[in-house]
């Protein structure tokens, strides 16, 4: 059965949402408060709450429109041959992205209410106060870490699909290929580093980006 246009554009309006509030959401932060998890981060959060919380909220929903994009278009793909391969890829894609959600949840918790709490606290008691978050910071830094290398790993067999059907450019499918490998590579590398997951990020913001475009000319 063809698939109409109503459902390509819905596709496509799901995954460019998606590539411009993800991006936004981080933009619009007053604080990376994930990368500079300390004592001025915290009070900065504090400071600007109000910007703080909706660029996390711009972020999420930007993140679950990603996620219905992806089963959209693996909808889209459902009588293709490369059904079978790019399927896996974009459920692994979506775990991600929802395990990486859940990290992003953590830090907006964190600077709404621990920059409060520090905020009430005695200067001599504000960054013992942030030590005792240090266990937790960690350990969401691991599912921080687990959604940007597991996304890289769902890019390979979404790159592979793409490359064996002819509803999207091949360059798509080397681009997904080359990058996902190159990301698992680095992330395990340097696994102790956070420098990378924003490059992650604006990969594949622009991958939904160029498919919604592609997919509202279809």
């Amino acid at each position: 059965m063809e698939n109409s246009k109503f459902n390509y554009r819905f596709t496509a309006v799901l995954l460019f949402l998606s590539a411009i509030m993800v991006n936004a959401g981080y933009l619009m932060r007053p604080v990376q408060l994930q990368d500079a998890f300390n004592l001025a981060s915290l009070l900065t959060a504090h400071d600007n709450q109000t910007l703080f919380i909706w660029s996390f909220r711009v972020l999420v929903f930007g993140v679950f429109l990603g996620i219905m994009g992806l089963f959209s278009l693996g909808s889209l793909l459902r009588i293709s041959p490369s059904h079978p391969i790019v399927n896996p890829g974009i459920i692994v894609c979506c775990l991600a992205l929802f395990v990486g959600t859940t990290a992003e949840a953590y830090f907006m918790h964190m600077g709404a209410w621990a920059g409060w709490k520090a905020s009430t606290l005695a200067a001599a008691e504000q960054e013992p106060f942030v030590k005792t978050l240090e266990v937790t910071y960690e350990w969401v830094l691991c599912l921080r870490r687990m959604g940007y290398m597991f996304f890289c790993l769902g890019f390979l067999p979404m790159g592979i699909g793409i490359l064996r059907d002819t509803f999207l450019p091949k360059g798509l499918g080397y681009f997904a290929i080359i990058f996902g490998a190159a990301g698992i590579t680095i992330m395990l590398i340097w696994d102790s580093s956070t420098a990378f997951y924003e490059y992650v990020r604006y990969a594949y913001t622009l991958f939904f980006a160029i498919i919604a475009g592609l997919l509202w000319r279809k």
